[in-house]
């Protein structure tokens, strides 16, 4: 029954079929799904820098099948690894997905164009950027449009009055211009084509017809294309789901819930579907015949090899450890680069992948602090501890130079300089309220928002009476270049910083973070251990400081440094997989402070002797901060010189020029003297 309801919007030429990946998935096209895919864009990227490693290549298997792990689990978004490789390749990455070009066309895509040869389809949408869809009308006779980029969706537009023909309407762009793609999380986040949401109003109200497509759009954008707008609004949907029989995914689930009582799901093969539709409306089918021989996939592979060995070996190495670090696995990442940085490549090191690749390991190795003041065997700083350094420092001059140039002030930060931290720290965040950086030029957005990410991680650091409202004065500022630029990890990133800097005042930061649930909770879904660490480290940080002492007050105080315990080793889990070690020990420290509430005085030292005091061997910079949570703790114990503690953490914030903590300090310890 159900059948003939779409067989009659089919009589009436009502119906619109939203094709995805599972249509040309069939065999013989075999093409892979979006998730296959990414696993075999990831498997050729290994490969290429196995080749340049040689015999040399250390763990790559298992980092990626880390990755592939998360892709199947749905942990690690497919558009959020295509925008990492875009942003580490440029262009570069879509040229990676022409290898879908085939030519081998499946049942499903022939059923297809019987259907549109009885003119029973309006329009034919679909996500896929291969050209089988329009092999298959080519090989029926079928007259269509077809549109993938913006000034093909104006025409079509202009066409869609003309009676009888077909659209194709290609929503992410097409194999024949790589520059027409749509993959990346950013562009979707961006939104579309100016033209393209015109082109699908222009349908009219249709009977919806949902083909191989997951919908796995929606779940990061609800509002994406206006689907489920069009959905309530529709004469109906059918969703055609593979068997066995199950549950539907997020997206589907939204689709098919705006289409209500007039949509139906299908457990059937694609081809056993179109078939059944054909017969019932009297297309005539035929026996299939392709062009090519043998699949679709075999056609692929070899190319999309082509586009691997085409990359350089520091551009292959540079989308590995983006992906790496997107994973979560800032350590792999970082080690990744360091042997192409030190120890390969020595033909490569004048190309723009190879600046390219010195500041990620800058930044990972000296600015996230997994490589800062690490000895050798002789006690004298390591060679990863030199290089990253000089990394950054290498290319200031280059076209990279601004990007370098943001990283800086944590640099110096963890070298002990807060003075000149702090100098660069406010000329990137004068820079961001006046739109002028005076000597360098960013050449992005998302430098942009870097900027204001490296900055504040200096203000949270000298921590003086003005930093949470420094914070608070330029973080819409930041915010709105990152959401421009479309990069939900930037927005959380910046989120999750400007909360970890109201820590220390009374603001609501519990409150405050509903504010940004949906920025978290993008974090969440694309697994960046930045801002997730971050945004624990703010509640922690809130719960031992003076909002947690007030809500101590009015409730458990145990209750509430437990939670602050939670909250910080939660953060320190995150920073472990990113190899964010200055901000592990930052966490360490105010651990201290809730095992302290909770009268835990003998875990706190054992926390020092072990942990804090060696780290602070290699970061200096956090000697005030440790130094004043000692001094906390002695008053809890009631010590009469805890006040010397407190004198400690004053000298200890001049010696590394930290002119806003220091200030703060020596008011505290003025004020405990008179007392």
């Amino acid at each position: 029954m159900i059948l003939d309801q779409v067989a009659a919007q089919g009589r009436k030429r009502g119906l619109v079929v939203l094709a995805g990946a599972g249509l040309s998935a069939g065999e013989p096209s075999a093409l892979p799904s979006w998730k296959a895919l990414n696993k075999c864009i990831l498997e050729s990227l290994r490969s290429r820098l196995e080749a340049v490693l040689g015999g040399r290549a250390n763990r790559l298997n298992d980092f990626n099948a880390e990755a592939a792990a998360l892709l199947d689990e749905d942990r690690f978004p497919p558009e959020y690894q295509a925008q990492v490789i875009e942003e580490m390749c440029g262009d570069r990455y879509f040229r990676a997905l022409q290898s879908l070009d085939v030519d081998v066309s499946n049942a499903g895509h022939e059923l297809l164009a019987a259907l549109a040869g009885c003119n029973a389809i309006k329009a034919i949408v679909t996500t896929n950027f291969d050209k089988l869809i329009e092999k298959a009308l080519d090989q029926r006779g079928v007259d269509y449009d077809v549109a993938f980029d913006d000034y093909g969706f104006k025409r079509i537009c202009e066409l869609s009055d003309e009676p009888g023909r077909l659209q194709v309407i290609k929503i992410h762009g097409c194999v024949s211009d790589h520059r027409s793609m749509i993959d990346t999380l950013k562009q979707r986040q961006r939104g579309t084509a100016r033209h393209l949401q015109a082109c699908l109003d222009a349908l009219g109200p249709s009977h919806w017809l949902y083909l191989g497509f997951s919908a796995a759009d929606l779940e990061s954008n609800k509002d994406y294309l206006g689907l489920v707008h069009r959905a309530r609004n529709s004469l109906g949907g059918t969703y055609v789901s593979r068997p066995p029989k199950k549950d539907l995914k997020k997206g589907a689930l939204l689709l098919m819930d705006a289409h209500g009582d007039r949509g139906s799901v299908q457990h059937l093969d694609i081809a056993n579907y179109l078939g059944g539709l054909c017969k019932v409306l009297g297309a005539p089918t035929r026996k299939r015949v392709h062009a090519g021989n043998g699949s679709g996939f075999a056609e692929f592979t070899p190319k999309l090899r082509e586009w691997a060995e085409s990359l350089s070996g520091a551009a292959a190495g540079l989308c590995l450890a983006a992906i790496y670090e997107a994973v979560g696995n800032g350590e792999a990442s970082v080690r990744v680069l360091d042997r192409l940085v030190r120890k390969e490549l020595y033909d490569e090191r004048e190309t723009p992948d190879f600046r390219a690749l010195q500041l990620h390991y800058g930044r990972l190795g000296a600015v996230w602090g997994r490589f800062t003041a690490v000895p050798d065997l002789y006690g004298a700083a390591s060679n990863a501890s030199v290089e990253t350094v000089q990394s950054l420092l290498r290319i200031q001059r280059s076209e990279l130079g601004f990007a370098a140039s943001t990283w800086l002030p944590i640099l110096w930060l963890w070298m002990n300089k807060g003075g000149e931290a702090m100098t660069l720290a406010e000329y990137l965040m004068n820079g961001l309220i006046n739109g002028n950086w005076e000597n360098s030029t960013p050449r992005t957005k998302e430098e942009i928002a870097d900027a204001w990410i490296a900055a504040s991680q200096v203000f949270l650091i000298d921590d003086g009476e003005m930093s949470p409202s420094v914070l608070a004065g330029t973080v819409e500022l930041a915010l709105k270049e990152a959401k421009e630029a479309g990069d939900v990890v930037r927005v959380s990133r910046i989120a999750a910083l400007y909360l970890v800097g109201l820590g220390r005042t009374t603001e609501d930061v519990p409150g405050l973070m509903e504010d940004y649930s949906a920025e978290f909770d993008q974090a969440k879904r694309v697994g960046d251990g930045f801002s997730l660490g971050m945004r624990s480290l703010a509640l922690g940080r809130w719960y031992v400081g003076p909002g947690g002492l007030a809500l101590a007050a009015a409730s458990s105080g145990s209750a509430v440094a437990r939670k602050a315990l939670e909250h910080l080793q939660t953060a320190i889990s995150f920073f472990e997989r990113q190899g964010m070690d200055p901000w592990i020990l930052y966490s360490e420290i105010q651990m201290t402070k809730a095992l302290g509430d909770l009268h835990e005085f003998k875990a706190a030292e054992t926390l020092f002797d072990e942990r804090i005091n060696p780290l602070l061997q290699r970061f200096p910079i956090l000697g005030a901060h440790a130094q004043e949570a000692a001094w906390q703790l002695q008053r809890m114990l009631g010590r009469d010189d805890a006040v010397e503690y407190l004198d400690l953490a004053v000298q200890a914030a001049a010696l590394s020029s930290l002119a806003g903590k220091y200030q703060m300090l020596q008011r505290e310890l003025s004020a405990s003297r008179q007392a």
